[in-house]
């Protein structure tokens, strides 16, 4: 009786976290936890896949934790300017995107949407079975190619690894 009891009071309390978001858009750069939460975004230095939790830091110094896309995923753009859309949770800090766009020159290009990521070719991929290579993030059948490809470059006598020096990215 008591852990039904527990258990209802720990839905109800959740139901209640989660009604306190509202669709929203966050526009920042992505930038790491403990940067953002000091009021300043990273330096370019530091390493967003191995330092620092990424997330969106905007410019009314706020950092916002991007809630169902891998952090890994947001990493592959340090300091790159970012729009996040979907439910923002401002209590929280936090926000579960619908879509994610970055800024690549004067054009803005959608890399996530419903659950979806698009990578560098336009191909699609549901986040499950997205593939990170060396910090990217690729299709099955791209992350397929470039491991193929890497395994030519770092065998076979080559004297390479990981595709340096042979126009595998």
């Amino acid at each position: 009786m008591k852990a039904r009891h527990f258990f209802f009071t720990l839905a109800f309390l959740s139901l209640g976290a989660l009604a306190a978001g509202k669709e929203g858009k966050i526009t920042g750069v992505i930038s790491g936890a403990h940067c953002g939460v000091n009021a300043m975004a990273c330096a370019t230095t530091h390493d967003l896949r191995r330092a620092e939790l990424p997330g969106i830091y905007t410019e009314d110094n706020k950092f916002y934790f991007v809630a169902n896309v891998p952090q890994a995923f947001l990493a592959q753009w340090p300091l790159s300017k970012v729009t996040a859309e979907g439910t923002v949770y401002e209590e929280d800090r936090a926000v579960v995107a619908n879509k994610i766009s970055i800024k690549e020159g004067q054009k803005w290009r959608t890399v996530f949407a419903e659950g979806t990521i698009i990578d560098e070719k336009g191909h699609t991929e549901k986040v499950s079975s997205a593939v990170e290579i060396r910090g990217k993030w690729y299709c099955a059948n791209c992350a397929a190619m470039h491991k193929k490809e890497s395994k030519k470059c770092s065998g076979e006598g080559q004297g390479r690894v990981s595709g340096i020096g042979c126009g595998v990215g």
